[in-house]
């Protein structure tokens, strides 16, 4: 697998071991039932993950992942939106998994939340994000559906 071989090249080299998620500083969302198995897993990773989703926490955060078909109605929402306003990673926590598996990594933007697109639109505009050219056509209708509805 990719990452455990950057591990065992790291450790070699430079005696840092570095964790498949070294870098990341992550926001939570998901079902309570889960999201003591998502944190373990990065942390054990080398990634930072914070307690909470407050609005403060975007400007530090690097990716957001968001399940909010598992959560009960009175659990608390995260703002995608403003989080992506801000240039959080807001994806899908099945990306957490790909990651791992897939070499080379999957693509964001295959994970992206729907509130978060219309910022990956944006930053892609800008120049920032991955460039319309390379996303399929399937992607490129899929995005433009949701737009209209």
């Amino acid at each position: 697998m990719r990452w455990r071989k950057k591990i065992h090249k790291g450790r070699q080299e430079t005696g840092i071991v570095e964790g498949a998620f070294s870098g990341w500083k992550v926001i939570l969302n998901v079902d309570q039932t889960k999201e003591a198995g998502f944190r373990r897993l990065l942390q054990s990773g080398g990634a930072k993950v914070f307690s909470g989703h407050s609005v403060s926490l975007f400007k530090e955060a690097t990716h957001l992942f968001a399940d909010f078909s598992k959560l009960k109605p009175d659990d608390t929402r995260v703002n995608i939106a403003e989080a992506a306003a801000q240039g959080v990673n807001c994806l899908k926590p099945e990306y957490i998994a790909d990651y791992l598996i897939q070499d080379p990594p999957p693509p964001m933007e295959s994970y992206c939340l729907p509130e978060a697109e219309s910022y990956l639109q944006n930053n892609t505009e800008l120049g920032t994000g991955v460039s319309q050219k390379r996303k399929a056509l399937g992607e490129m209708s899929r995005v433009k559906r949701s737009r209209i509805h």
